[in-house]
């Protein structure tokens, strides 16, 4: 009896765990990645805190722009970022920095965009030193002085650089 209480209990527990679960909560699952983890372990072994299965291969940047993760800004000319690369997280592909963190300047003409917080492929254009400041507040986690229709998505950014190798463009990845 108290095996079948067990089984019973699990059962039910487990039944919560699933994605389908985000999408009947209403939930949007993350990046713009199209790949959605399972509950399934990862090939070779059971689902550790770090293997999910995202059902595919990691995105793949277009050619010419990389992801990076803002790790401390300078000014409103430059920053400083490592690579960010795509992990496999129960939210979907979510990019984290990694490595050493190198200078970005601020092409006098950047084209920056920022995530509004109304959910993932939709930005608003900002200028120099409306970027500065959203990701000062972000980077200082001092997200009271965000405000809506912007939101701090982890100081992640799609970048390109000019011929000069100052960032040309930089979008704001949207995450959860």
């Amino acid at each position: 009896m108290s095996t079948l209480l067990l089984v019973t209990a699990l059962t039910g527990g487990l039944a919560a765990c699933g994605p389908e679960d985000d999408k009947a909560a209403g939930g949007s699952g993350g990046s713009a990645a199209s790949a959605k983890p399972s509950a399934k372990p990862a090939k070779g072994g059971d689902a550790g805190p770090d293997t999910y299965d995202c059902g595919g291969k990691p995105p793949v940047m277009p050619a010419g722009h990389t992801m990076i993760e803002v790790k401390l800004e300078r000014d409103a000319s430059g920053f400083e970022a490592q690579t960010a690369k795509p992990k496999c997280t129960p939210n979907d592909w979510i990019y984290h920095g990694e490595g050493e963190a190198k200078h970005y300047t601020l092409a006098s003409g950047v084209k920056a965009q920022l995530a509004l917080s109304a959910g993932p492929g939709q930005y608003k254009p900002v200028d120099k030193d409306q970027l500065a400041m959203h990701i000062d507040r972000c980077l200082a986690e001092d997200h009271s002085r965000v405000k809506p229709p912007f939101g701090c998505y982890g100081n992640v950014y799609e970048i390109t650089l000019d011929g000069k190798g100052q960032v040309a463009t930089i979008k704001e990845k949207w995450s959860v």
